[in-house]
């Protein structure tokens, strides 16, 4: 979008960046004393993937960057390789393994050969983790009208012991699917969960709620779908709207810095209007994807409500406003 680089310096300054990293993951990987043996072909394989997956990640292609520092990770399991591992895994929303790198790489064993390179790496990863902890969110399960030992719950399909219910779950945000079944009655929740929320997952075994019977369960169960629906397209149009004023806000920035005395050749002197500049293009390419996102998801769980109706819905964007019309 522009040939401005971030704070003005450049391609050239983008360059020195992957360079310097670059290096420095060239240099993790001696021996580490005490541990089992990597030959030289898979240590330089390692290096090489190791060198790749951190441009990847400095060019904002995560998903790739995550594929090769992971694959690099699992050959050569240093501080360095750890610390960007996390970074990607934190980048794509994975939050909880994010926690679980960070946490294994401050308590990895340390690389005689560049023993401070790879304390730093070390120190940045518990900061990083003490950073990451609070914003982590948590769902709680709780189960009524039946003896938690009597239920089986899965998480997303992914079987939950009892011993787990009624305590706080870390969970990555998004959409979580609860399920649980006692004898023949079978209970679901969906919960919608953002960074930092805690939220309750109630299954309830009642005798009321068991003598509506299936249809009635899935009436409800339907009606929670859409209204969750309803919300992530709700969410997801502002989230467009705002890509959209933002994205404007930073072509006209833009203007002002190709015709700015101050900025000529690729550099400008004027840090605080490049540094505006970059700050509007981040908030309207974040606000494009996660508009997007939700509100793909929320047409995806309109459609798929198991309603007997299915709902009729649009959403309207206009100037600075979004709304939803239709039934449901």
């Amino acid at each position: 979008m522009s040939k401005i680089g971030c704070q003005g310096r450049g391609t050239r300054g983008r360059r020195t960046g992957v360079f310097f990293v670059a290096s420095f993951l060239a240099l993790s990987f001696a021996p580490p004393a005490r541990a089992q043996a990597i030959d030289d072909a898979s240590r330089t394989a390692a290096r090489a993937m190791g060198n790749s997956g951190v441009e990847a990640y400095q060019a904002g292609n995560y998903k790739e960057a995550s594929e090769r520092l992971e694959k690099a990770y699992a050959i050569a399991r240093v501080p360095s390789l750890g610390l960007w591992s996390a970074r990607a895994l934190r980048q794509l929303g994975l939050l909880v393994e994010a926690a679980n790198r960070y946490l294994e790489t401050a308590s990895l064993q340390v690389p005689e050969g560049d023993y401070e390179i790879q304390k730093q790496a070390q120190a940045d990863a518990k900061k990083e983790l003490e950073a990451l902890r609070p914003i982590i969110p948590t769902l709680m399960i709780q189960i009524k009208g039946a003896q938690p030992a009597e239920v089986n719950v899965t998480v997303d399909g992914v079987p939950l012991a009892a011993s787990l219910l009624g305590e706080p779950r870390l969970v990555n945000p998004g959409l979580h699917k609860v399920e649980g079944t006692h004898g023949p009655v079978k209970k679901e929740a969906n919960v919608m969960i953002a960074e930092g929320q805690k939220a309750p997952a109630v299954l309830d075994f009642g005798p009321a709620a068991a003598a509506g019977g299936a249809a009635a369960a899935e009436d409800e169960g339907g009606s929670t779908q859409s209204t969750l629906g309803v919300v992530a397209l709700v969410a997801g149009g502002a989230g467009i709207v705002v890509g959209a004023v933002t994205g404007g806000m930073a072509l006209g920035k833009k203007d002002t810095i190709d015709s700015s005395p101050a900025c000529e050749n690729e550099r400008c002197s004027d840090k605080s209007l490049v540094d505006s500049y970059n700050t509007l293009r981040t908030v309207s390419t974040i606000g494009f994807i996660a508009g997007g996102v939700l509100a793909a998801a929320g047409v995806t769980l309109l459609l798929t409500s198991g309603s007997s109706e299915k709902p009729q819905a649009g959403l309207l964007i206009g100037p600075g406003s979004v709304s939803v019309r239709g039934t449901f």
